[in-house]
């Protein structure tokens, strides 16, 4: 598909109403001719990991972390991981998903890290993104490793800024600490 979406971030704009989208970023994980497919990464759940699994996977009882809402469509479990020696689908350079129980212990067991878990996922049918896209309903940016496993409740706020000011100012020029310039 020449204009896949996979490995871009979409970022809810503020004229789309739907609450499981409201100020979300959802990474585009497939994205071809039958539809798309994606994880909201910006939107913990109150439950940890340990909670959510330890009667399925022994080995996430004492992991903390939380499980993220995916999206409004259930399914299995779904990892996003860094460690290349378990693999899976990769949407952006050294990002990996799995759903493979087998594969998920492997990565408990390694304390693998950066790791994020999704109780569910984002799915659109055939046109439907490029549809909701046209209605200026999302903000396409390019996704990368730090933001996708980054921790905290401002990533949605911080990606609509660059992406702003990227029209006028040259993100790269942009420090990391304001009060430098």
């Amino acid at each position: 598909m020449p204009n896949s979406l996979a490995g871009k971030f979409l970022l809810s704009s503020n004229t789309l109403l739907d609450p499981n989208f409201l100020r979300t970023v959802v990474l585009i994980v497939r994205h071809d001719d039958d539809g798309a497919f994606g994880l909201v990464i910006n939107r913990p759940l109150s439950i940890s990991v340990g909670t959510a699994l330890s009667s399925v996977i022994e080995e996430a009882n004492s992991v903390e972390a939380p499980v993220y809402f995916g999206g409004p469509c259930q399914g299995p479990v779904f990892v996003l991981h860094g460690d290349p020696s378990i693999g899976g689908e990769s949407p952006v350079d050294g990002v990996f998903v799995t759903t493979d129980r087998e594969a998920i212990e492997a990565l408990l067991v390694a304390g693998s890290e950066p790791i994020k878990f999704f109780a569910s996922y984002s799915g659109w049918t055939k046109g439907q993104i490029e549809a909701e896209i046209a209605e200026n309903s999302w903000i396409i940016c390019d996704a990368g490793i730090g933001e996708i496993f980054a921790l905290g409740d401002n990533l949605w706020s911080r990606l609509h800024t660059q992406v702003n000011l990227s029209k006028y100012v040259n993100p790269n020029m942009i420090p990391d600490d304001p009060s430098v310039n």
